[in-house]
């Protein structure tokens, strides 16, 4: 709210009469005497008062003998800008992975490109190549908004950063199998190292996507440490997800399921730990977790079933 001070010089006989306007108009300057028979009045007032004073006041000064002069005093900030509260923690980790839930032209060519350069790592059984469609994969930002939305009941967060994930799933997915088919046609594709590791799920894998899901809310929480971050939860979902993919795309169906199963599985530790790491910075409790915890307690002791079993074979 502006505030302006007026200055009024006049007659000391007219003293009387300018007071009695301010009076009315509730106001209460500073008088001083500059000579014997002249004022001169400091006036504060807000900018509306300010031309509305000047008004009535010049009936009472009279035609000519006198000066006002209206200047800039200070500024109050305005009542709802003075009431305004900071956002939260929760509510900037909400903004920023919102940002991260996004699905964008963007994110669908990096997905495309890392799942391509994960491909050729795959088939052609380099690691190197494999690490480094890591890098650039974009999957980390949904998963950790998913676990965000997932905790705190945020529905369209929930909505946005599920359809974000699974997209991103998709496109990766059918990104192998199209490359593959394309590939398989010109050469044969042989299962190495690289891609058999991608078809036997295992509790290790499990294990490795549960730290990094807690890592990963961690990371977001901090903000600090999200490439690197990123890279640890690329590994455990893009490497299977393109795996079930290429065994789709040559008929190797149990090699095919296991793969995607791995990243099934993969995303759901993520999850789970992702949103305990948030429960544990925001002092929230873990009962809003127990769907999730059910789920994965179904999907890891299936995993560890079928390890016993045997089921992921790799035959065509």
């Amino acid at each position: 709210m502006a505030r302006h001070l007026l200055y009024v010089q006049t007659e000391a006989s007219r003293m009387p009469s300018v007071l009695g306007v301010m009076e009315d108009q509730g106001v209460h300057p500073l008088v001083l005497r500059s000579s014997e028979d002249q004022l001169y009045l400091v006036v504060p007032v807000d900018t509306a008062e300010a031309d509305q004073l000047l008004t009535l006041l010049k009936p009472v000064l009279g035609p000519e003998d006198w000066m006002a002069l209206d200047t800039p005093a200070w500024t109050f900030p305005e009542p709802e800008a003075a009431e305004r509260e900071e956002p939260t923690p929760a509510e900037e980790l909400e903004s920023d992975l919102d940002q991260a839930a996004r699905l964008t032209p963007w994110f669908a060519f990096l997905t495309v490109a890392s799942a391509t350069i994960a491909f050729a790592g795959l088939v052609r059984d380099d690691p190197l190549l494999v690490l480094a469609s890591m890098i650039i994969a974009p999957l980390m930002g949904p998963l950790m908004a998913l676990g965000f939305g997932l905790l705190w009941r945020h529905r369209r967060l929930t909505l946005q950063a599920g359809l974000t994930a699974a997209a991103g799933a998709g496109l990766a997915w059918a990104a192998a199998w199209l490359l593959a088919r394309a590939f398989a046609a010109v050469v044969p594709i042989e299962p190495g190292t690289q891609l058999v590791a991608r078809s036997t799920p295992n509790l290790f894998d499990l294990a490795l996507a549960l730290v990094t899901g807690a890592v990963g809310a961690y990371s977001y929480i901090r903000g600090q440490g999200q490439t690197l971050v990123g890279v640890m939860v690329a590994i455990a979902l893009l490497p299977p997800l393109v795996a079930s993919g290429v065994f789709s795309a040559i008929g190797w169906a149990g090699p095919a399921t296991g793969a995607f199963y791995l990243a099934l599985v993969n995303a759901a530790a993520l999850l789970f730990t992702a949103a305990v790491g948030y429960a544990v910075r925001f002092r929230l409790t873990v009962r809003r977790l127990w769907p999730l915890a059910l789920l994965l307690a179904v999907l890891a002791l299936l995993l560890w079933w079928s390890q016993q079993a045997g089921f992921w074979t790799v035959h065509p």
